[in-house]
């Protein structure tokens, strides 16, 4: 069995058809390249739309929360006037007594 020798020689035939298999892989690199950044384009809006979806909904649900906790605090101040109110009036009725009794 004879064994091949390596070409020496390069034609200008055989450069053209190895740059012309070059330039159609980095073809199909660049076309490929361009289908990986529309889809994650595309990814990416999507999942923006989603976050702001979200955070929409928190913002909505904190905001009520918040209310709502405002509304139990001024609820809480108005029963500590009461009860100073309170407080106060017995105080000046034990002091009446006492005085006046």
């Amino acid at each position: 069995m004879a064994v091949m020798a390596p070409r020496e020689a390069w034609t200008d035939e055989r450069l053209d058809d190895l740059k012309e298999h070059m330039d159609e892989g980095f073809r199909e690199v660049r076309s490929e390249l361009r289908e990986v950044k529309t889809e994650l384009k595309a990814e990416l809006k999507s999942t923006r739309t989603e976050l702001k979806g979200e955070i929409g909904e928190l913002r909505a649900e904190l905001k009520s929360e918040v209310g709502e906790i405002r509304n139990s605090i001024e609820k809480l101040s108005e029963r500590f006037d009461r009860l100073n109110y309170t407080l106060i009036a017995a105080l000046l009725g034990l002091l009446a007594t006492h005085y006046l009794g």
